[in-house]
C-alpha cells in the first residue's frame, strides 16, 4: 500500500531486462506501425543537428557520483509522459542520465501518466498510457519514487488509476498524491534506505485552476488537492476577479506535513501546479504567480524539507526559503507527449491548443518551445539529514524525429544556456547558482 516502508535497489537491472525482453509491446514499434503523416515533425528532422562534440561523459559522471561516508543522494525531475522504451539507447550522453538515477538511492519524478491495461477506460483526449508491464521500463530508468496527484492520474477513471498503483505496488515504486481513497491519497509514501537510519517521506498534491479534479467520493480511488478560490475585488471603480489556493486545502496540507513529520526525518512535498495562466495563450510562464507562492511557502513553514513544483511544463526559479529549498518547476523531463507509435497524430492533434502557432510555418513543422524541452536534473547530497549540496544538471529533449520526447545531457552550449536561464529565473529569490562547468550548485544558507 501507498503507507508501507519501502528499501529500494533489491530489482536486479539483468533480471529487469530479461521482462522487457519478453514481454509484449515493448519493443520500439518500427515506422510502419505509425498512423502518424510522413511529413511530420516527429518522423523527420528538418533542423540540422547539433555539432558533434568529443565529451567524456563517463569520466565527468564518474567524478560526479563519487560519495563521502553517510551521504545519501536524491535526484529530481520534472513530469514525465513515458510510453517507449529509452533505456536501451547507447548514446553515451542519455545512458549517463540515467545513470546518474540508478545509482542515487531515491531518484524523484512526477508521472503525469498511467499504467495500465483499459484503453477502453480513456476519457480525455490525450492518451498518456502504457501497459502495466512498461511498470519495468519505468524502473529501469532508476525511479523509485513518484507524485501522482496530477491532471493526468485520472485519464482511465477510477479502475485506471487502481490498476496504476498496482503496478507501482509490484514494482517497488514509492508513490504519493494517489490512492484506493482519498485518505491514502492524502498519505506519504514512506522510504527506507538501505544501511542508513534517516527514513524519508514524500506528499503530494495537484493545485488546479477549476475543482474538477476534487474527490467526489472519498471511500473511492481519489487525488490529493489544492483547489482554488476566486473573491471579487473592487478596484478603480471597476470589479476585478482573484485567483488563488482555497485556504482549507492549504490547512488541510498543513495538517498531513505535521502528522508525516512525526514518523519521517526528511520529507519531501510536491506540488503540481497549474494556475489559471497555464494555458499557452498566456505565454511562457516562467515565473510562479504570487497567490501561488502561498502554498509553496506554507509547505516549508509546517515542516517540509523541501518543495519539488511541477506542472507549467517549462522551468522556473529556485528559492532558499527559510534555510529550504524550493523548486517551484522542475520542467519537463521525458515528454512522449505525441509519439506517434502510441499516440496517433491527425492533423487536429497537430493543432493542438498547447502548441506554438508561428507565422507561415506549416502545420507539420510546428514544435514545441525551446523552454517546453529544456529541463534540469537536481541532485541533492544528504549527511545525517542535512542538506549539504544541490547539483544542477542541464538536459535537453528531442523535439523532432524518432526520439521525440527522449532526454539527453545537454551539450556544451545549450547546457550553459540553461544554467544561465536557471540564474536569471532564480535571481529574484536572492538565490545564487554558481557554475561548476559543465553543471551547477546552488549556494545553500
Amino acid at each position: 500500500m501507498n503507507g508501507t516502508n519501502r528499501t529500494y535497489r533489491s530489482l536486479p537491472l539483468a533480471a529487469a531486462l530479461l521482462v522487457s525482453l519478453t514481454v509484449p509491446g515493448l519493443a520500439q514499434a518500427g515506422p510502419g506501425s505509425t498512423k502518424d503523416d510522413p511529413r511530420s515533425v516527429y518522423q523527420r528532422r528538418i533542423q540540422p543537428k547539433e555539432p558533434a562534440e568529443r565529451i567524456d561523459w563517463q569520466g565527468r559522471i564518474g567524478e560526479l557520483l563519487k560519495e563521502e561516508p553517510g551521504e545519501v543522494v536524491i535526484t529530481a525531475v520534472g513530469d514525465m509522459i513515458f510510453n517507449q522504451p529509452i533505456t536501451h539507447l547507447a548514446d553515451a550522453e542519455r545512458a549517463g542520465l540515467f545513470r546518474i538515477m540508478q545509482e542515487a538511492d531515491i531518484a524523484y519524478g512526477n508521472m503525469e501518466f498511467s499504467l495500465n491495461d483499459r484503453p477502453d477506460l480513456q476519457r480525455p483526449f490525450y492518451n498518456f498510457r502504457a501497459g502495466r508491464e512498461f511498470r519495468w521500463e519505468l524502473a529501469r530508468t532508476g525511479i523509485n519514487l513518484v507524485s501522482l496527484a496530477n491532471n493526468h492520474a485520472l485519464d482511465f477513471g477510477p479502475e485506471g488509476l487502481k490498476e496504476c498503483l498496482q503496478a507501482l505496488d509490484h514494482t517497488n515504486i514509492t508513490y504519493a498524491g494517489a490512492g484506493t481513497t482519498l485518505a491514502e491519497a492524502r498519505k506519504p509514501g514512506r522510504m527506507e534506505i538501505a544501511g542508513r537510519k534517516t527514513t524519508f517521506a514524500l506528499l503530494s498534491y495537484m493545485r488546479y485552476w477549476t475543482a474538477k479534479y476534487r474527490s467526489k467520493d472519498p471511500n473511492g480511488p481519489s487525488l490529493a488537492t489544492i483547489d482554488p478560490a476566486v473573491i471579487l475585488v473592487a478596484k478603480d471603480g471597476q470589479v476585478e476577479k482573484v485567483e488563488g489556493p482555497l485556504e482549507a486545502d492549504v490547512k488541510a496540507m498543513e495538517d498531513d506535513i505535521l502528522l508525516a513529520r512525526r514518523r519521517s526525518d526528511v520529507l519531501l512535498v510536491s506540488l503540481h501546479n497549474h494556475d489559471v495562466t497555464h494555458h499557452r495563450a498566456y505565454g511562457i510562464q516562467d515565473t510562479t504567480p504570487p497567490n501561488d507562492q502561498i502554498m509553496f511557502h506554507r509547505a516549508i513553514e509546517a515542516g517540509a524539507d523541501l518543495v519539488l513544483g511541477t506542472g507549467p511544463h517549462v522551468l522556473r526559479g529556485i528559492e532558499i526559503y527559510k534555510g529550504r529549498p524550493i523548486f517551484y518547476s522542475l520542467g519537463d523531463f521525458i515528454y512522449q507527449y505525441r509519439t506517434p507509435d502510441r499516440i496517433p497524430v491527425d492533423l487536429i492533434h497537430q493543432r493542438d491548443i498547447e502548441m506554438p502557432r508561428p507565422t507561415n510555418v506549416s502545420v507539420w513543422d510546428r514544435r514545441e518551445s525551446r523552454e517546453v524541452m529544456e529541463s534540469v536534473m537536481v541532485r541533492m547530497t544528504l549527511n545525517q539529514g542535512k542538506l549539504k549540496r544541490i547539483q544542477l544538471l542541464p538536459v535537453t529533449i528531442d523535439d523532432e524525429g524518432p526520439l521525440y520526447g527522449v532526454p539527453r545531457l545537454a551539450s556544451t552550449k545549450r547546457g550553459g544556456e540553461i544554467l544561465a536561464l536557471m540564474q536569471k529565473l532564480s535571481a529574484p529569490y536572492g538565490t545564487k547558482i554558481i557554475s561548476k562547468g559543465w553543471y551547477a550548485e546552488v549556494e545553500l544558507e
